[in-house]
């Protein structure tokens, strides 16, 4: 169970959440569920430490006095996740996720449109790339029989 914080407004557009998590690497993608409503994220953990704690609990914000059992995330991801409401807790579930195919996501799932479209921009140019060697080589298998 983990209690959900709204981000500061220096971090409302951006593709991360920040959560106290020992065992992940630094900046690792996850992929959060929330366990109420089967929704699921992609996205860059940052790692809440002293200073942004500091940062953080300047009135009038609400503090964080438990960061274990705490995770901040921007409206956009509180949004996905089945809107969850500021201040309070949910059954979270974190997973490390550092794939190709978690940071892919993790763009899919990013609160900028032109990242979200970049992201699916490149996979269609991959995509079309393969089609076009594969195209080449058969042509160049014709041409030699």
């Amino acid at each position: 169970m983990l209690k959900v914080f709204a981000s500061t407004v220096g971090d409302a557009q951006q593709g991360w959440v920040w959560l106290e998590s020992p065992s992940l690497p630094p900046r690792s993608i996850v992929k959060i569920t929330n366990a109420d409503s089967g929704s699921s994220i992609y996205c860059e953990a940052l790692r809440i430490d002293g200073n942004f704690l500091q940062h953080y609990n300047k009135p009038p914000r609400v503090s964080i006095t438990s960061p274990a059992t705490s995770i901040v995330m921007n409206g956009w991801y509180r949004s996905k996740l089945g809107n969850l409401a500021k201040q309070s807790s949910a059954q979270i579930k974190v997973e490390l996720a550092n794939s190709h195919w978690g940071r892919f996501m993790a763009c899919t799932h990013h609160p900028q449109v032109v990242v979200r479209v970049a992201a699916w921009l490149g996979l269609i140019s991959v995509v079309l790339g393969a089609i076009g060697v594969f195209l080449g080589v058969l042509s160049l298998r014709g041409t030699c029989a």
